[in-house]
């Protein structure tokens, strides 16, 4: 049986907040009568964002090479103890630097999907020639690698250009995991015309990196986990509250670190209490949102 949203607040040293019976779901039930849906997700940049800007840094390398040593396999570990299955969206360099990480990935369950080549913002393309050229670079090099075609995208640096959903769309892709404007799955629309591509909301306050980055080029707080983890469950709470769709975006490069995959394990554990949670991969709550919401239902509706 679920905690009451006043107890779940207390235990976790949040505000005591509403009953969560007083708040109606914005939407009806997720599968087996679930209130939301968590989704635990990895964005496996290495130390390609360093090349992409060409910048030859040994320690601002080591950074993003830490992540196959080290923080990929902790946090694959993690995932099997609690029986996660997640995506981790990789940028096809990485994925021929880094092969034998994917495969690790791959061999655990776990999904491999499209986050650009050289994690080039679709903004800083010249043309849509040009976006268009790194979008098949990227499927072509992890359809190599993987041996499936890539079926998401998450783009680098959440950016978009004009040109990159009607690309997505025109080669096939089957969700995004970028824009922040809902709660829940919706349906791109793209020259006016409702698509089935759909996207997975997230938003900064679930992205690891706005917590817990540091470089010496880009100086900010870095937060402690205990602070992490409470604003991640104050979060939770609240698209609980409403029904809506919980999407933890991490890189290995930072949650991997040893105490940051302690506090993921709580916070695992914590959501798991809660039996109307559903925690799943994206590729199945994608394959569930598309017969409980179909596309042809909404679009006739319009």
């Amino acid at each position: 049986m679920a905690k009451s949203k006043s107890s779940a607040c207390s235990k976790a040293g949040l505000p005591k907040m509403p009953p969560i019976q007083e708040l109606k779901p914005v939407v009806k039930p997720w599968p087996r009568g679930k209130r939301c849906a968590c989704l635990f997700t990895f964005d496996l940049d290495a130390d390609v964002t360093w090349v992409h800007r060409g910048v030859d840094d040994p320690i601002g390398l080591s950074m993003g090479r830490y992540e196959s040593k080290v923080g990929v396999p902790l946090l694959l570990n993690m995932l099997d103890e609690y029986g996660i299955k997640s995506t981790f969206f990789v940028p096809g360099w990485v994925a021929e630097k880094y092969t034998p990480t994917i495969e690790d990935i791959l061999r655990r369950g776990h999904d491999i999907e499209h986050h650009g080549y050289l994690h080039e913002p679709p903004r800083t393309f010249k043309s849509r020639d040009e976006e268009e050229e790194a979008l098949l670079k990227g499927i072509e090099t992890l359809v190599r690698i993987t041996g499936r075609r890539p079926r998401a995208y998450r783009s680098p640096f959440w950016e978009f250009s004009a040109n990159t959903i009607p690309l997505l769309n025109k080669h096939g892709f089957e969700y995004t995991g970028d824009l922040m404007d809902t709660l829940l799955p919706d349906y791109h629309v793209v020259d006016g015309r409702l698509t089935s591509m759909m996207n997975l909301p997230g938003h900064w306050i679930l992205d690891d990196l706005a917590h817990f980055y540091y470089h010496i080029s880009a100086r900010k707080t870095i937060l402690s986990c205990r602070q992490v983890l409470e604003l991640y469950q104050e979060e939770f709470h609240g698209i609980r509250a409403y029904g809506g769709l919980f999407t933890l975006t991490m890189h290995p490069q930072a949650s991997g670190r040893p105490s940051r995959v302690m506090m993921l394990g709580q916070l695992i554990r914590y959501v798991q209490s809660f039996s109307d949670v559903w925690v799943t991969s994206p590729a199945e709550l994608v394959k569930y949102w598309r017969t409980a919401h179909p596309v042809e239902t909404l679009a006739a509706a319009e």
